[in-house]
């Protein structure tokens, strides 16, 4: 994957050159996985643009930028985690919209990525059943994808927990992932933010996937 560099300069809040558009939460500029983001957030590898919700904020879910004398170095970005408690956020209850290379680069599809999905819910829970409550096609930006709503018992937290995901496959090989995972006595309250996510999410054209006049390649 290509290195991005990022132009930093203490007098802005726009990053110049950097891989992301969006209203940094700090006057001054900095490494992107160090600024929260609020508002409209592009990610320009992937081509995808969210809106976070206020008062909510976006954090860098990608691999740690290293800062040098020209400016910030980050070897992509693939999103942003949206914690959905106060400060210090809980790490377990969150939105995360995620953009890479699918995992399976043969052939991947839809149905592949949720069965992944799954699967990791599982690991993370060997002990104890995962209930499919739900699961249903749905239609984004132009992309067929499938949504999926899961319950299971967190033996480490002692709780039930639901994770609400919507997975996509775009020109055959880029996966989005939209994913919320909350307590289950909290999903109805996040659930509608969660859905404020959902209804600004709109693909564009990026660096991995290009768009032409008529629309999706």
């Amino acid at each position: 994957m290509a290195a991005i560099l990022v132009v930093t300069a203490a007098s802005s809040s726009r990053q110049k050159g950097q891989s992301v558009q969006g209203s940094p939460s700090t006057a001054t500029a900095a490494c992107p996985d160090t600024v929260p983001w609020t508002g409209k957030y592009r990610n320009h590898s992937f081509g995808f643009i969210i809106e976070i919700p206020k008062p909510l904020k976006g954090f860098w879910n990608s691999a740690v930028c290293v800062a040098g004398p020209d400016g910030c170095t980050c070897m992509g970005d693939h999103g942003r985690i949206v914690p959905l408690s106060n400060p210090p956020y809980e790490p377990e209850r969150h939105i995360e919209i995620y953009a890479g290379h699918a995992s399976d680069l043969d052939k991947p599809t839809v149905g592949a990525e949720v069965a992944s999905r799954l699967r990791q819910i599982h690991e993370r829970n060997p002990n104890h059943r995962v209930y499919v409550l739900k699961r249903s096609h749905i239609m984004l930006s132009g992309l067929r994808g499938e949504r999926v709503l899961v319950r299971y018992f967190d033996e480490k937290l002692k709780r039930w927990w639901k994770e609400d995901f919507i997975e996509l496959v775009r020109k055959g090989s880029i996966e989005y992932s939209l994913y919320l995972r909350t307590g289950e006595h909290l999903y109805q309250h996040d659930k509608i933010i969660f859905e404020k996510i959902i209804s600004s999410f709109v693909l564009t054209s990026g660096e991995y996937t290009k768009m032409n006049s008529t629309g999706l390649r």
